[in-house]
């Protein structure tokens, strides 16, 4: 009985060692693979919200640039002076970064910029519009400024230019919709409007 005494403790023995040898390589395994995992979901969350930066970076300029040229109409229609120079150096910027934000959202696979309609709808028709649009604002502006113009002539002018400005506030609706539905599949949930 002595014997098998012994050979319990040694069996007892030999299982604790590869127990413990087992805890001690699978232990630090097991934690680096939660950590790896919680690096991954942070790598995750650090992208989803790039990505929705520079969807805001488009939408938040492209907002820009409209309100200039609605309020530069605004202007022309009450028949305000506007400062060619300055409209050309607020314009230039506008179009600059509109330029870079559709570009930086090339990087998800989200092109915004000049190309081919789906649907009836293309995301560069925004871009397009706008940049016709700031093309007979600036043109209009050095034709109302030069002084022989009559009253009937500015508000015809003024018309036309309110529409044009009015034709890409619609293109940049459909285009805010649709990057809003981005963000949500990016987050992974609803917006709610507030």
């Amino acid at each position: 009985m002595t014997d098998m005494g012994a050979v319990y403790g040694a069996v007892g023995a030999v299982g604790g060692a590869l127990i413990g040898a087992g805890a001690a390589v699978l232990g630090p395994l097991l934690v680096q693979r939660g950590s790896s995992r919680e690096q991954k979901e942070a790598e995750a969350r650090r992208r989803a919200g790039e990505q929705v930066e520079r969807i805001v970076q488009i939408r938040s300029t492209g907002r820009a640039w409209q309100d200039t040229l609605e309020r530069t109409v605004q202007d022309l229609e009450a028949g305000r002076p506007v400062d060619i120079d300055r409209f050309d150096e607020t314009i230039g910027g506008l179009e600059r970064e509109a330029a870079a934000a559709a570009y930086a959202a090339a990087v998800d696979g989200m092109w915004v910029g000049l190309g081919p309609a789906e649907e009836d709808y293309s995301p560069g028709l925004v871009l397009e519009l706008l940049s016709a649009g700031t093309g007979q604002v600036r043109a209009a502006i050095l034709r109302l400024q030069s002084g022989d113009v009559g009253d009937d002539e500015r508000r015809e002018v003024c018309a036309g230019l309110a529409d044009a400005v009015a034709s890409a506030r619609s293109a940049r609706a459909q285009l805010n919709a649709r990057l809003a539905g981005r963000v949500e599949r990016i987050l992974g949930q609803t917006m709610r409007r507030l």
